[in-house]
Formats: structure tokens, C-alpha cells, sequence
């Protein structure tokens, strides 16, 4: 399963240049990892999946969106149908239907730090710092080592005025990407730690 995973970048904020306009709203996103929740999870063989996942990759979302419906269609009680198509609903700006997803997602899996994370980005993207940083919360709740939820939250906390709650949940997440030995997510925590000083 492809995650869903890193932090929405405000990218007047950062200054990043030439990104993909999945790096422009997730990050560095498009790296496999497994979901965090302990319910069961299709292999990632499933062929609409891996389809879905091809598309989005060469960000052809329109083609991803159909290609997860068809999976949920198949399998209605796999979360990675619904996330992944709210995360290609997200990359075409369908952010309602995008929330709809991830919704339903947490509905099948509500201990998922993934699918919260995912959450919290779509509400960032949507001018909701407020439930993003609730979403990002649960995250982390579910998962204490969860370094793209800390810095997801950075970035809604500094969008609304909490440089301190920023700064702090950068140092976590710099921290923990170092851990993971995760060197893009540590260099970005890096430079943002850095513009806030």
C-alpha cells in the first residue's frame, strides 16, 4: 500500500521549487509503507490497487479515483480503497469528497494513525487548521512515533500562530525522523526548525 502519509508543505511558506503537485500539498508522500492499524489489509497485488497506485504515481488522479472505486466496489470494508482514492480526490481539489472518504475509512478503522494523518491533511488543505490539528492529535495518539503527524501538526499550529507548538512538535518530528533514518522528512523538519528561529 502506498501511505498517505507526510505533511501538506505551504509551499510560499517553505520556498520549494519544482515539486510535483503531490509533493506540493503531501510532501515527499509517494514512499511504501505499511498502514499502522491492526485490522486486515488486501495484498497489495490486488490489480485495481496496483493500478490506482500506478496512476497516482504518474499523477493521473482522474484514472486513480476510477480505478478505487472499482476496489471499494469489490471490497467495501478495505480502508485502502477509501484513503487512497481521498487522497487522489484531494489532489484535484474534491476535498468534501475527499473528507467523505477518509471518513469512511476511520469508520472501518478507527484506531488508524494513517488514516487520521490523511485526515488532518485534507482538513489543512481545506483552511481547517483547527480539525487537522484534532485529526494529527489522534494520530499521534495512536501512534507516539508517528514523525509526519508531528510535522503535519508544526505546520497547522505555525498557520495559526503557535510558533512555540510548531517549534517543539518540529524538534519531535526532526528527532524521530533521525530515528527512522528518514533523511528528507529530518532535512525538512531541519529547515523549518531553522526559518522559525
Amino acid at each position: 500500500m502506498k501511505s498517505i502519509q507526510t505533511a501538506i508543505l505551504l509551499v510560499a511558506l517553505t520556498g520549494a521549487v519544482e515539486l510535483s503537485q503531490a509533493e506540493k500539498v503531501f510532501g515527499y508522500i509517494l514512499t511504501p509503507e505499511l498502514t499502522r492499524s491492526q485490522i486486515s489489509i488486501v495484498p497489495a497485488t490486488d490489480s485495481l490497487l496496483d493500478r490506482g497506485l500506478q496512476k497516482q504515481e504518474q499523477e493521473d488522479y482522474a484514472g486513480a479515483i476510477e480505478d478505487y472505486t472499482e476496489f471499494i466496489k469489490a471490497n467495501p470494508n478495505q480502508i485502502e480503497g477509501y484513503s487512497n482514492r481521498g487522497f487522489a480526490r484531494a489532489m484535484l481539489n474534491k476535498l468534501p469528497e475527499a473528507l467523505q472518504d477518509f471518513d469512511r475509512a476511520i469508520a472501518l478503522a478507527p484506531n488508524n494513525a494513517d488514516v487520521y494523518n490523511g485526515r488532518g491533511n485534507v482538513n489543512a488543505m481545506a483552511g481547517n487548521l483547527g480539525a487537522s490539528i484534532r485529526d494529527f492529535n489522534r494520530s499521534i495518539r495512536y501512534d507516539r512515533n508517528f514523525a509526519d503527524a508531528y510535522y503535519n501538526r508544526a505546520i497547522s499550529r505555525h498557520g495559526l500562530g503557535d510558533r512555540r507548538g510548531a517549534k517543539a512538535d518540529l524538534g519531535r518530528a526532526a528527532k524521530l525522523f533521525q530515528q527512522q533514518q528518514d533523511l528528507g522528512g529530518y532535512q525538512q523538519a531541519r529547515e523549518w526548525i531553522d526559518k522559525l528561529k
